[in-house]
């Protein structure tokens, strides 16, 4: 009797067994085929960095700001101050997807020069960036390009290095009006085989009506993935307090963010709800070097 149930018990673990490797045999034909078919890169890149940007959708391709080294390198030539900042992403409360950056600009007489590092993921894959900006403005037209060195490691296995080229263009069409273009890597450069790295073109508009109202839009087309549509709106509410709002089309995001200004110091918080993902939160703190010569965030 016990042996029958001995063997009945050894017969079911072997089932359990055979179901189990088909299970984990599925899971692996369906990650293959997904990277197969649809190559992604695992932090979103090209990843908008700043909790301001995320606050009002991340349509921030013609704006000119503190993080302008990260998301649009024309920005920098219209920048008539100094900064440095460092910016923090949780997405979804998943540590594995955390973003930190740290940037800064420095103007020069002959141009004006930005520098960036990033740095995604945990110790069994994670991803660095280094990259180096340059902007010149002739006045109402600013154009700027941007070299990455990206190096992607999968711990113990493999390590893949790459250089990221990124272009822009800013132009002020008036006192309140101002467009932006940017295309992320034209040379389509990769890293692993099926890991593509995206070649993104934004082009958006920024109208600032007064002192406290800022509406800004934007296209987003990557080469192989339909059109994204974003909008924001940055209101400021009392002196250097703002608030912020944002939405994005297709990916169901829907942004928040506050921004608050204290003498030379800035800080932004954010938070953004994907329909599906649930939240993300973004924070992030400037400094101004010297003194102050712009009002707005």
């Amino acid at each position: 009797m016990l042996q029958n149930s001995n063997a009945a018990l050894a017969e079911k673990e072997v089932k359990y067994g055979v179901l189990l490797c088909q299970r984990k045999s599925l899971i692996i034909i369906g990650c293959f085929l997904l990277f197969r078919f649809y190559p992604l890169h695992a932090s979103g890149e090209p990843f908008p960095i700043g909790a301001r940007s995320w606050g009002i959708g991340n349509a921030t391709v013609a704006l000119s700001d503190r993080q302008s080294v990260f998301n649009n390198p024309a920005g920098l030539g219209f920048l008539s101050n100094n900064f440095i900042s460092t910016s923090y992403h949780n997405r979804y409360s998943i540590a594995e997807l955390n973003t930190f950056a740290l940037g800064g600009n420095y103007n020069t007489r002959v141009v004006n020069v930005g520098l960036d590092v990033e740095r995604f993921g945990d110790k069994l894959y994670h991803e660095q960036k280094l990259g180096l900006a340059l902007a010149k403005n002739t006045g109402r037209v600013s154009l700027g390009i941007k070299a990455s060195y990206l190096q992607a490691v999968v711990e113990g296995l493999a390590t893949k290095r790459t250089i990221l080229t990124q272009f822009g263009v800013m132009a002020k069409l008036s006192s309140t009006v101002q467009l932006g273009f940017s295309a992320y890597n034209l040379t389509g450069a990769r890293l692993f085989r099926s890991q593509r790295v995206p070649t993104v073109l934004r082009l958006g508009v920024s109208y600032q009506p007064t002192k406290q109202l800022l509406l800004v839009g934007e296209a987003e087309k990557d080469i192989v993935l339909p059109t994204l549509f974003k909008a924001g709106l940055e209101y400021q509410i009392v002196k250097s307090f703002y608030l912020r709002t944002g939405i994005t089309s297709k990916l169901s995001n829907v942004h928040f963010g506050i921004g608050f200004q204290s003498k030379q110091f800035f800080f932004d918080y954010a938070t953004s709800n994907h329909s599906l993902l649930g939240f993300s939160h973004h924070l992030s703190l400037a400094y101004q070097l010297g003194k102050t010569q712009q009002k707005s965030l």
